[in-house]
Protein backbone atom coordinates (compact mmCIF):
# COMPACT_ATOMS: atom_id res chain seq x y z
CA UNK A 1 0.00 0.00 0.00
CA UNK A 2 2.74 2.34 0.90
CA UNK A 3 4.53 2.01 -3.25
CA UNK A 4 1.05 2.59 -4.41
CA UNK A 5 0.72 5.97 -2.06
CA UNK A 6 4.01 7.48 -3.05
CA UNK A 7 3.12 6.00 -6.61
CA UNK A 8 -0.21 7.47 -7.50
CA UNK A 9 -0.40 10.36 -4.83
CA UNK A 10 0.15 12.98 -7.35
CA UNK A 11 -2.55 11.55 -9.56
CA UNK A 12 -4.95 12.27 -6.55
CA UNK A 13 -5.07 9.06 -4.42
CA UNK A 14 -5.97 9.28 -1.04
CA UNK A 15 -5.17 6.22 1.23
CA UNK A 16 -6.76 6.20 4.46
CA UNK A 17 -5.82 3.42 6.87
CA UNK A 18 -8.65 2.24 9.37
CA UNK A 19 -7.84 0.56 12.68
CA UNK A 20 -11.23 -1.26 13.63
CA UNK A 21 -11.87 -1.84 17.03
CA UNK A 22 -10.71 -5.50 17.59
CA UNK A 23 -7.11 -4.86 16.76
CA UNK A 24 -5.12 -3.47 19.35
CA UNK A 25 -4.17 0.28 19.63
CA UNK A 26 -1.23 -0.21 21.07
CA UNK A 27 -0.18 -2.57 17.99
CA UNK A 28 -1.71 -0.60 15.24
CA UNK A 29 1.05 2.57 16.65
CA UNK A 30 3.67 0.25 16.44
CA UNK A 31 2.99 -1.51 12.67
CA UNK A 32 2.45 2.08 11.39
CA UNK A 33 6.03 3.46 13.38
CA UNK A 34 7.87 0.29 12.27
CA UNK A 35 6.35 0.21 8.74
CA UNK A 36 6.57 3.76 8.25
CA UNK A 37 3.07 4.15 6.85
CA UNK A 38 3.40 6.97 4.94
CA UNK A 39 -0.50 8.01 4.71
CA UNK A 40 -2.92 8.11 7.60
CA UNK A 41 -4.12 5.50 9.85
CA UNK A 42 -7.54 6.90 12.10
CA UNK A 43 -8.60 4.84 15.35
CA UNK A 44 -12.17 3.37 14.82
CA UNK A 45 -12.66 3.29 18.65
CA UNK A 46 -16.32 3.79 18.63
CA UNK A 47 -16.89 0.97 15.83
CA UNK A 48 -18.80 3.65 13.84
CA UNK A 49 -16.72 3.13 10.17
CA UNK A 50 -16.65 0.04 11.06
CA UNK A 51 -20.50 -0.45 11.07
CA UNK A 52 -21.47 1.84 8.51
CA UNK A 53 -19.17 0.08 6.21
CA UNK A 54 -19.98 -3.98 7.78
CA UNK A 55 -16.26 -4.52 7.94
CA UNK A 56 -16.15 -8.19 9.03
CA UNK A 57 -12.88 -9.34 8.79
CA UNK A 58 -9.30 -7.30 8.03
CA UNK A 59 -8.17 -6.93 5.60
CA UNK A 60 -10.58 -5.05 3.41
CA UNK A 61 -10.71 -2.40 0.78
CA UNK A 62 -13.20 0.40 0.39
CA UNK A 63 -12.68 2.37 -2.91
CA UNK A 64 -14.36 5.60 -2.59
CA UNK A 65 -14.27 8.46 -4.90
CA UNK A 66 -14.25 11.85 -4.59
CA UNK A 67 -17.89 13.02 -4.36
CA UNK A 68 -17.89 10.12 -1.42
CA UNK A 69 -19.50 7.50 -3.37
CA UNK A 70 -18.86 3.50 -2.74
CA UNK A 71 -17.06 2.41 -6.13
CA UNK A 72 -15.94 -0.81 -5.17
CA UNK A 73 -15.11 -3.22 -2.24
CA UNK A 74 -12.98 -6.22 -1.77
CA UNK A 75 -12.77 -8.30 1.50
CA UNK A 76 -9.74 -10.41 2.02
CA UNK A 77 -5.68 -9.84 0.52
CA UNK A 78 -5.54 -8.16 -2.81
CA UNK A 79 -2.47 -8.83 -4.94
CA UNK A 80 -0.40 -5.60 -6.30
CA UNK A 81 -2.03 -6.02 -9.40
CA UNK A 82 -5.85 -5.84 -8.09
CA UNK A 83 -4.87 -2.92 -6.23
CA UNK A 84 -3.44 -1.32 -9.75
CA UNK A 85 -6.48 -2.50 -11.78
CA UNK A 86 -8.35 -0.90 -9.25
CA UNK A 87 -6.97 2.40 -8.38
CA UNK A 88 -6.44 2.99 -12.50
CA UNK A 89 -10.63 2.59 -12.64
CA UNK A 90 -11.32 4.50 -10.23
CA UNK A 91 -8.91 7.76 -10.85
CA UNK A 92 -10.51 7.14 -14.75
CA UNK A 93 -13.44 8.11 -12.93
CA UNK A 94 -12.98 10.98 -11.32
Amino acid sequence: MAKLYQQYKAKGLVILGINVPWDNEAGAREFVKTYQIPYPVALDTSGDVTRRYRVDGTPATFLINKDGTLFGKAEGAMTESQFVQNIDALLKRR
